[in-house]
């Protein structure tokens, strides 16, 4: 017993920096978006390079569900391991390839092109991370006598993406405090590409190590493909997933888009914001194992059914905290904002992965995930529009409430799902 939990601490932990690492390398485009901007398009209209940079932002969400697919077929047929392994290298290349690109200043329009192909990189691989991450440990967990620990090791995976969002914040912060606007836009932008693809370089060594899950192992391989199979025989079940993941997702893509947001809405200091969000992020990366193991004594379903609800109910009072216009009521603001994420997050992937058979785990899974993120990747965008049209800040949680709305809606139902064995 004592060999099959060190093993599974050791899935875990390169699990999870894996997440950490590829969600580091993908979010931190969102969060440089001022710069980027300036770097990759025409500087004539500051607002337009913003939109257009988060536009391409949204082109690697769009990349993620055929990323999704692709790896999850990958798991599915061929194994779980493999899929992680070409996965982690594409990431890899992407990243470190986007830190060397040209400037419009240097390239002109093959700049911005550039710059989408790689994000389309980037979101192909980070289609099938989180989602093969998930299954990956939840099968490891399902083993006997390690079921109790299944909410527990789920949420670490949850919270090595809020360590890698960390990560980037913190990057960030001493990118900015270190460096002013011209030197960041002149060289600096590139550093924290860089620094992602030599930590891909150290993941892809250590997760070429991990072991195939006992639950893939001993199942029939059935021919056919299970993409196909998911959407003919399964369909209610993806219906399910992608109304499920609405919140989850509308929630951490517009953490991301806080930067520019309350920087540029309610007048708070870039350094400071960036100072927030570690902060934040620091109290996600605790609170996530505390709920998860908190989720293994109680019912998960109606854990998501209370972070939907309570949020729907206090979000509005929530942005109230940005008109006062003090650190800490921005620090207060991200705090929360980081809870809902923390709830909802530590039951989340342990009841999706259980919606769906072996056969079609990671398919599924990666589809419901990825396809609701590439939808939400047009958030940044479709708020910024709004924001210019209706002239109030409110917007904002106007939108997030009735997504969460959707995901409450949606967990009522699962209260009765009787989920798969993870077998």
């Amino acid at each position: 017993m004592k060999t099959k939990t060190n093993a599974l601490r050791k899935i875990t932990l390169w699990a999870s920096l894996g997440s950490m690492v590829e969600y580091y390398d993908f979010v931190v485009y969102a969060m440089m978006a001022k710069y980027l901007g300036a770097v990759f398009f025409e500087s004539g209209n500051a607002q337009s390079a913003i939109i257009q940079t988060f536009l391409v932002f949204a082109v690697g969400y769009f990349a993620r569900p055929f990323g999704g697919v692709l790896f999850g077929i990958i798991g599915d047929v061929y194994g779980r391991k493999r899929a992680f392994l070409a996965l982690t290298g594409l990431m890899t290349v992407s990243t470190l390839a986007l830190g060397l690109l040209p400037s419009f200043e240097k390239a002109g329009i093959l700049a911005p092109i550039l710059l989408a192909i790689c994000r389309i990189m980037q979101g192909l691989s980070f289609g099938g991370e989180l989602p093969g991450a998930a299954t990956i440990v939840g099968e490891f967990s399902s083993t006997k006598g390690q079921q109790r620990n299944q909410g527990w090791f789920s949420s670490l995976i949850i919270a090595s993406t809020s360590m890698g969002a960390l990560v980037a914040s913190l990057v960030l912060f001493l990118l900015t405090t270190a460096l002013d606007d011209v030197q960041i836009i002149s060289w600096g932008w590139r550093l924290p590409f860089i620094m992602g693809g030599i930590a891909g370089v150290v993941l892809l060594m250590g997760r070429s190590k991990l072991e195939e899950t006992a639950v893939f192992k001993n199942q029939t391989i059935l021919p056919g493909n299970p993409f196909i199979d998911l959407l003919k025989n399964n369909f209610s079940l993806v219906i399910k997933g992608i109304c499920l993941t609405n919140f989850f997702a509308a929630m951490i893509v517009v953490n991301l888009y806080y930067p520019y947001y309350i920087s540029s809405v309610f007048g708070y200091r870039p350094g400071d914001v960036y100072f927030a969000t570690t902060i934040s992020l620091v109290f996600s990366v605790f609170a996530l194992p505390v709920l998860g193991k908190m989720s293994d004594s109680t019912n998960k379903v109606r854990m998501l059914a209370y972070a939907t609800g309570s949020y729907i109910v206090l979000s509005f009072p929530l942005f109230g905290l940005l008109y006062i216009g003090s650190l800490w009521s921005l620090i207060l603001f991200l705090i929360v904002h980081q809870f809902f994420i923390a709830l909802f997050g530590s039951a989340y992937f342990s009841v999706l992965t259980t919606l769906f058979h072996v056969k079609i785990r990671y398919t599924g899974v990666a589809f419901c995930y990825n396809f609701v993120f590439a939808l939400m990747a047009l958030l940044p965008s479709l708020l910024t529009g709004l924001l210019d049209y209706a002239h109030t800040p409110m917007v904002v949680p106007l939108v997030l409430s009735c997504l969460a709305f959707v995901s409450f809606l949606s967990s009522i139902p699962l209260s009765d799902h009787r989920p798969w064995k993870m077998i």
